[in-house]
């Protein structure tokens, strides 16, 4: 039996009743986070540019839009969600960088509601598409060299495949067919080197694409159509459209059902990419424990890995998405007590806010050969990162962190996270409709249908 058919056995045979109380809890919570970064996505103006394109072209459907609550085709409207959950690039991160919950929640969500589907339901198709995805993921983790053509977007075809094979509850066969459709077509996007060429645009949100490409080939599967076959296997098989020169088969299979990937994610305080946060998070500790006054500083030098100093260091500010490339603007706004989200990028703090670039021009960001090392070998879960703040006077303050807020290692409590969704959803709801909305997902477990959430998510 070939690699992928057995994976496609493991869904089948996926036990729900067997997963663990804390996992569902943790799933909740996962939700929580993502849907607060859509409705923080929604409150930009490139949020609602997404959701006028869904609307012209979803047509008519069951499938509710976060926060417009326009009803379209199940496709469009997952497009239309996964695209504003990383509209900020504050969703979740998985193994230094995945961001699968801008996938699985919004396809559970347009297939949940187009099946009548419970908020358990949801719940448990979204813990199984995260354990295929990761497995995927880690099956083509490819060298140093080869990781700026590798793209997370490409593989979370198969999140999306996962999700709605599950709701539709789908055959064998059907599924087998799924994946080998998916997989040959997915989003590959360009070498990263060009990908973040300033100005950004749009292209760097990849993730709505990917989601309609699995969500609309798994409802052709179910229609009869075919796939290649064993898409996971051999010297040709998917590993290879990931631009990656390795695979380890055992990994797609290893420890499933018996490990839940989903409770490894990294949660984001900032709408900036999460190479970048240790370094924030040391930027803000220097601070707190220092009496620091913005204009007496000299310099700020961050230390930390290649993949920062190489994508991270730009000042000049053409949109949101340079933004959330650019560690110096983060660190301004940390340091100008801004808060993170819609805030940080509005046309004020972008282009207008003259303190705020010149305390970006004083980064200066540089590679540090251990931090790399140490991100290699903890696959981005650990990324380093070490700063000192001098000042005129000839004052220097320094730090140093290992691991960022909200990586498994330096853990969001259950609060924190919440705290960060009424931060973000505070910009589109009133403060009543936020509560009732974080109410109904803290017990989506036990919610009849999943419409009950999405009709709560129009103001």
């Amino acid at each position: 039996m070939s690699y992928t058919e057995k994976l496609v056995d493991l869904i089948v045979e996926f036990k729900k009743d067997a997963v663990p109380e804390d996992v569902i809890e943790h799933t909740k919570l996962y939700v929580l986070d993502n849907i607060g970064c859509a409705v923080g996505g929604y409150a930009t103006k490139q949020g609602r540019e997404i959701v006028e394109q869904a609307k012209d072209l979803g047509g008519g459907g069951s499938s509710t839009i976060f926060v417009d609550g326009g009803k379209i085709s199940a496709p469009f409207a997952c497009w239309a969600n996964s695209s504003l959950s990383n509209v900020l690039d504050m969703d979740d991160v998985f193994a230094g960088t995945a961001h699968q919950g801008n996938c699985l929640i919004p396809t559970a969500f347009g297939l949940g509601e187009m099946k009548g589907a419970s908020g358990l339901d949801v719940i448990h198709a979204i813990i199984l598409g995260f354990e295929v995805g990761s497995r995927i993921m880690m099956y083509s983790w490819p060298s140093p060299a080869m990781e700026g053509q590798y793209f997370p977007s490409t593989w979370q075809v198969f999140d999306a495949v996962t999700v709605t094979a599950n709701l539709l509850r789908m055959e064998r066969k059907e599924i087998y067919h799924a994946f080998g459709l998916a997989g040959t077509v997915p989003p590959v996007p360009i070498d990263m080197s060009k990908f973040v060429e300033k100005p950004m645009g749009f292209a760097k949100n990849p993730f709505g694409w990917t989601t309609f490409t699995g969500v609309f080939w798994t409802l052709m599967a179910q229609k009869g159509t075919e796939g290649v076959p064993n898409i996971f296997d051999g010297d040709s098989g998917f590993w290879k459209i990931m631009g990656s020169d390795y695979r380890d088969f055992d990994k797609l299979l290893e420890g499933f059902g018996e490990k839940y990937n989903i409770t490894e994610t990294k949660y984001k305080p900032y709408p900036l990419c999460t190479w970048g946060h240790t370094s924030v998070d040391t930027v803000k500790k220097v601070f707190s424990e220092n009496n620091i006054e913005p204009d007496a500083i000299q310099e700020i030098k961050v230390k930390t890995i290649n993949r920062a100093t190489e994508f991270l260091s730009g000042i000049d500010l053409e949109s949101i998405y340079d933004a959330q490339f650019s560690l110096p603007h983060a660190i301004a706004m940390m340091i100008l007590g801004k808060a993170p989200g819609p805030e940080w990028m509005t046309e004020e703090n972008l282009f207008g806010n003259e303190k705020a670039r010149e305390l970006a021009k004083k980064v200066r960001i540089v590679t540090d050969p251990w931090a790399e090392k140490i991100a290699d070998e903890e696959k981005g879960v650990a990324i380093p990162s070490s700063v000192e703040v001098t000042m005129y006077d000839g004052t220097m303050f320094s730090d140093s962190l290992k691991y960022s807020k909200g990586t498994t290692e330096n853990p969001f409590t259950a609060d924190e996270l919440k705290q960060k969704f009424l931060g973000l959803a505070s910009s589109v709801y009133s403060r009543e409709k936020v509560l009732q909305i974080l109410e109904t997902i803290e017990n989506l477990d036990k919610v009849d249908k999943i419409s009950q959430l999405t009709t709560l998510l129009v103001p």
